[in-house]
């Protein structure tokens, strides 16, 4: 049975036993920011588990993808070297909201794997907690398991809770006996045991608690039921594959990647499988992160992404794989993958690129790398050290993403070890800072969820202004019946036309205005689902908990989200036109006075595509178009072809904006009634935000038409600046221009003459070692692009070599460096403007061969010269193995 029947004989299963099928959540935990990503079945969940979320379905049946590399949940280092563990996985599930509880979970898990999947019974353990009397006695009640296969186990191993508090409760797992070949050997191995004879292939958690601060638990009075079983553990039970990586999940790519290496795949036996392990897994981890709109980057989720793809891009050097590699694997997981996640061809184009661009850059990392490792040895070398410090090692690893094999090679053939020990303790220092403080983190709220017994009403779509009931006044964190003038206030009302900040609209402003004070409201947001919260200040008399007060949201600040809101939407359709299908929202800004759209594309958009996108979202605003807006089923809004977002939460039913004939999307904001309403749109600029990530500024209504009249006005100044005169400005500017160019190349071929002169001065403070020649020199700089002209002088005079031009302007220090072709390894100029750079408080880098930098002027210049000028030298003669006097100046 391949592992698509797999998939669909387990939602018929469960569906034919009244369970909705929900289809697999988006790997970015959407209204979640504590998670780095969907790492378990029961995220899509979990509000409504907490009880933040009510819902009216009792069961439900999913796959969910999910992704644990980083964070808490990190598998990352483990890939490969094991049959298990993998960064990217699907976790089949099945979940009750208060409906059935374990009785029903026991048979429905033990009727579906002995019968629908025909496991055999013997092979199959279960365990429970310690104290679940219960759940044993089920077990033995309503199944066939027999009766000494029935394992209790600890709270480390059966007991399972969302966090420190919240609902918690006991938990069954269910294994399979895979034989004793599986087995670590152990007289003791038994179930419990980490090795792999006895494999966990289901959990069924019993969510019955709810624990407090002070760990005590009480029932829940809506006992739930939360299971995951891994599609791939599974696959690999039911094909009879020692492996997950050789079912039919792995084995078409792995097969793939074979094509390409020097090196044979030996189904676990080979002295090189694990890297085809790694690679199989990631290039999945990788697609489908790509495919969600993550960008490889140095920070969050992008920086995970990022060591995901050069890790496997690492270990492609162990099969000799070609270079570029990734995209051709790409490919062959879009089509691997392609009847559960058809939507993964859509957008493989893009993800191509984005590997292709991330390949890239990950080679020009090894090529500059190498010389900063180079010259680490090079130290460690005179200093007559023979352990690579674990500081420098997590330095080129973490800061420069350098593999640590290559440092590795390069060291033992300078008979140096590597303190892999103080490397691994700074890798823990990382991860736990990773473990406690993944960036993401949800604002506090002092009320619970649960506090509010019926969601706040929003009426904003149809009105601006109301009446509401106050439900909660809070002064900080503390809940009170009144707020007086002068204090910072949050309010919850019964009702509101205060549109709460979502789906990158930002929350309105207004007044509350009651019988005895008055709210100037700041802004509003949804801290649980179905809240509303206003915040603001009470700027006179005083509020009280159950006054009825109006409402005003600022109409004008509304109406420019609404344009603003509308011609977003109209951006991503004409991007999409212009650019292609494969064009899809990142991110995105929706304000009164602006708007901001992030979007999924590897390169820069060219003036002329630019223009057209901008004419396309004109020429749809000019025609008026009506804009509406209704509720209907999620699942009918996505065979319309409506957008949804992979960072937005959506309901089983959905609000759908739509201009016909243009755009559809999900998206539960404000809008225009028809889209001459915005006026017009116009883009201000187009930037990079990340790799394969572009960004699009732009304005619209009367903020666009007073930009255009601040643009004009700019021109007439420059044309009467200019005495352009009733010529061409362009004209004009590009005369001057020319004009300009002559009299810099004529002032720079004078300063030519004048640096040369200078240069024979210079040839006093030479160093010559053995034929090589080291100059470190100290100018007086008007323009820092003197240095370059100066360069050119003296390096025309030293055939090989080095130099290093520090300028001095009246607050600034500038470097330059140049290394002659012979000598670009053996003493990268790179690596001096670097640190002399950083040692002022600046920065510098580049190639071995050529390298700039500067910063602020040091108190003690003088001392500052000095000590680089002696370090310099002393490096040089050191490296041309000259020890005692020197071997010569030139004067």
């Amino acid at each position: 049975m391949d592992s698509w029947e797999l998939r669909q004989k387990f939602l018929l299963y469960f569906n034919g036993s009244g369970h909705d099928v929900v289809p697999s959540a988006s790997l970015i935990p959407a209204g979640d920011p504590t998670l780095l990503f969907t790492n378990a079945g029961m995220v899509p969940f979990k509000d409504i588990f907490l009880g933040a979320e009510k819902t009216t379905r009792k069961r439900a049946v999913s796959i969910q993808k999910c992704v644990r590399a980083g964070g808490k949940h990190n598998d990352l280092d483990r890939v490969g070297f094991t049959r298990r563990h993998h960064t990217f996985f699907e976790m089949m599930g099945n979940f009750s909201f208060g409906d059935y509880f374990k009785k029903e979970a026991i048979s429905f898990a033990w009727t579906f794997l002995t019968k629908e999947l025909g496991m055999d019974r013997r092979l199959l353990w279960v365990t429970v907690y310690r104290e679940d009397d219960e759940a044993e006695r089920l077990w033995r009640e309503v199944t066939d398991v027999l009766p000494d296969r029935i394992v209790r186990l600890g709270e480390k191993d059966n007991f399972w809770q969302m966090g420190d508090t919240g609902p918690c409760g006991p938990c069954s797992e269910i294994l399979v006996d895979q034989g004793e070949r599986f087995s670590c050997g152990s007289p003791d191995c038994k179930v419990g045991c980490d090795c792999d004879r006895f494999l966990e292939i289901w959990n069924l958690v019993f969510m019955q608690y709810d624990r407090n601060a002070e760990g005590v638990l009480s029932p829940l009075p809506r006992p739930s039921i939360d299971t995951g079983m891994g599609l791939e553990r599974l696959s690999a039970v039911v094909q009879k594959k020692d492996s997950n990586y050789e079912t039919d999940l792995f084995m078409p790519l792995i097969r793939t990647i074979e094509t390409y290496s020097r090196v044979h795949y030996g189904a676990g036996e080979g002295s090189l499988d694990h890297a085809y392990r790694v690679i199989a897994d990631h290039l999945r981890s990788s697609v489908f992160l790509l495919h969600e709109g993550i960008a490889p980057s140095n920070e969050g989720r992008g920086h995970v992404l990022r060591r995901i793809i050069r890790r496997a891009l690492l270990f492609g050097r162990e099969l000799g794989l070609p270079h570029p590699i990734l995209p051709s694997l790409a490919e062959s997981v879009a089509e691997m993958m392609a009847k559960p996640y058809p939507e993964l061809r859509t957008s493989l184009s893009r993800i191509q690129d984005v590997l292709r661009l991330e390949e890239g850059r990950f080679h020009q990392t090894l090529e500059s790398g190498l010389p900063l490792v180079q010259e680490m040895l090079r130290t460690l070398e005179k200093k007559q050290e023979k352990v690579f410090p674990g500081e420098m090692l997590f330095l080129l690893h973490d800061t420069h993403g350098f593999p640590l094999d290559i440092v590795e090679d390069a060291a033992k053939m300078q008979g140096i070890l590597l303190d892999y020990k103080g490397f691994e303790e700074k890798m823990e220092e990382q991860r736990e800072r990773g473990r406690s403080s993944w960036t993401g983190k949800k604002e506090d709220f002092p009320l619970p969820s649960d506090k509010l017994k019926k969601s706040v009403e929003f009426q904003g779509y149809e009105k601006t202004s109301m009446q509401g009931t106050v439900l909660f006044l809070l002064n900080g964190k503390e809940e009170v019946k009144e707020v007086h003038a002068g204090e910072s206030v949050l309010v919850v009302l019964d009702k509101t036309v205060f549109y709460p900040e979502g789906g990158g609209q930002v929350g309105d402003v207004g007044d509350l205005i009651g019988p005895f004070g008055y709210i100037r409201v700041r802004g509003a947001k949804k801290p649980y689902p179905g809240w509303i919260v206003l915040s603001g200040e009470v700027v006179s008399g005083k509020v009280s908990v159950g006054e009825t007060i109006d409402q005003h949201v600022d109409e004008e600040a509304r109406q420019g989200s609404e344009r603003h809101h509308t011609a977003t939407h109209l951006l991503h359709a004409a991007l999409r036109t212009v650019l292609g299908e494969q064009v899809r929202q990142a991110g995105s800004l929706v304000a009164p006075e602006r708007l901001r759209f992030d979007f999924t594309c590897p390169h820069p958009v060219s003036p002329e595509n630019l223009l057209a996108v901008e004419a396309l979202v004109n020429g749809w605003i000019f025609r008026n178009s009506p804009v509406d807006a209704s509720e209907m089923e999620k699942s009918k809004a996505l065979d319309m072809g409506a957008l949804a977002f992979f960072d937005e939460k959506y309901g089983d039913r959905v609000r759908v904006v739509q201009v016909p004939g243009t755009s559809v999307e999900l998206c539960g904001g404000t809008h225009v009634r028809s889209t001459g309403q915005i006026g017009s749109l116009l883009i201000l600029q187009e930037t990079g935000v990340a790799a394969g990530i572009r960004r699009i500024e732009a304005v619209a209504g009367p903020l666009a038409y007073q930009k255009a009249v601040t643009w004009r006005q700019e021109l007439k100044d420059l044309r009467e600046l200019l005495e352009a005169g009733t010529s061409s400005l362009e004209e004009k500017t590009r005369t001057i221009l020319r004009e300009n160019a002559a009299c810099q190349k004529e002032i720079q071929s004078l300063k030519s003459r004048l640096f040369s002169l200078e240069e024979k001065h210079s040839r006093k403070e030479t160093l010559e070692v053995e034929g090589h020649q080291l100059a470190v020199l100290h100018v007086s700089l008007d323009d820092p692009r003197e240095l370059r002209v100066r360069m050119d002088a003296i390096k025309s005079k030293i055939p090989s070599g080095a130099i290093l031009l520090i300028g001095e302007t009246t607050d600034k220090l500038a470097f330059l460096g140049w290394t002659s072709s012979d000598l670009g390894e053996a003493f990268p100029i790179s690596q001096w403007v670097k640190t002399l750079a950083a040692e002022v408080g600046g920065k510098g880098g580049g190639k071995p061969s050529w390298a700039e930098g500067g910063g602020p002027k040091p108190d003690d210049v003088g001392g500052f010269l000095q000590s680089a000028k002696s370090r310099m030298e002393e490096a040089f003669r050191s490296r041309f193995h000259v020890t005692g006097p020197l071997s010569g100046r030139n004067g």
